[in-house]
């Protein structure tokens, strides 16, 4: 279809809003952070004045991806352990509104999914799994070609798989959920848990940490290895479950892929069915910043295409 989408990619940290043309390429990428804002009355405002600035002329729709999860029927956010201040709000409904125009709305995970499959690492394969390692740890599931949602909108919540039973807390409230081993979040808790010398209160960042591990550092090391082999541990799960042979890890932690995937393997292989074992593929995600934005443009464009 001709015509240019915006594609907005809603999460815990940072939004990022691209200008998306009909072949799929970012032609205005703008960033701004979630921590500025507290209510989504706030938000709409300013989402509502970027792209009217940055789509005037052919905009057909816009597509937001937002971390956590979504009830594609109904426009809203059943729950975000993130951006609390999302959770029922009429997302959808409301920017479309503002904006006079066609907005969809997905999960965040499902949007970088879609990317990564249609555009990315994922591409040329029918079905794909797709793990997100930023602040938490996100999931999207293409069966067949098609996005798996699950019945209620809520599919593919992978970070809160629970990889050890009565394990560490995680922030949704549970324990042992893979989102509390192999998180942005879970580098610094963890680090700190183990070196005496970093004040609680303070801990480093995961960028820190990895450049501690870089040098050498034992301890930020094994932080990485904890890392790898809990992503082994559930992508095992998912490939017993699903038989789904191809994997992509996307988001920030995963500019640390030399320091966690041996360990990944070696975990992965150690828990698989029989019959799966040295069939599994992982790769990294090809698209970076870039692949939710193309991702829930390429949702909104086949929405409109398919209205």
């Amino acid at each position: 279809m001709q015509g240019q989408f915006i594609g907005i990619d809603l999460g815990g940290t940072n939004i990022r809003i691209g200008l998306v043309d009909e072949r799929d390429e970012v032609g205005d990428l703008r960033y701004l952070s979630s921590k500025e804002y507290s209510s989504w009355d706030d938000l709409l405002i300013k989402l509502t004045s970027v792209i009217k600035e940055m789509g005037a002329g052919r905009l057909k729709a816009v597509g937001i991806a937002v971390a956590g999860g979504v009830l594609t029927s109904k426009g809203t956010m059943s729950y975000s352990p993130h951006i609390r201040w999302m959770d029922g709000q009429p997302i959808e409904e409301s920017l479309a509104r503002a904006i006079n125009l066609p907005v969809w709305m997905d999960n965040d995970a499902n949007a970088i999914t879609y990317g990564e499959w249609a555009y990315g690492a994922g591409k040329g394969f029918s079905s794909i799994i797709c793990l997100t390692l930023g602040s938490g740890v996100g999931g999207g599931i293409i069966l067949n070609g098609n996005l798996y949602r699950g019945e209620d909108g809520l599919g593919g919540e992978i970070g809160h798989m629970c990889v050890q039973p009565n394990g560490r807390p995680c922030r949704c409230g549970k324990r042992g959920c893979l989102e509390a081993y192999s998180s942005g979040t879970a580098i610094s808790t963890i680090y700190g848990e183990k070196n005496r010398e970093v004040e609680i209160d303070n801990p480093l960042s995961p960028i820190q940490i990895y450049e501690r591990a870089i040098a050498g550092e034992w301890l930020a090391l094994d932080v990485f290895n904890i890392l790898g082999e809990y992503l082994g541990i559930a992508i095992a799960s998912l490939v017993n479950v699903f038989s789904v042979h191809h994997y992509v890890i996307t988001g920030g932690v995963s500019r640390a892929w030399e320091l966690f995937f041996d360990r990944l393997q070696e975990a992965l292989e150690a828990n698989l069915f029989n019959p799966h074992r040295g069939r599994v593929k992982v790769f990294r995600g090809q698209l970076g910043d870039k692949a939710g934005v193309i991702g829930v443009a390429r949702i909104a464009r086949d929405h409109v295409s398919c209205h």
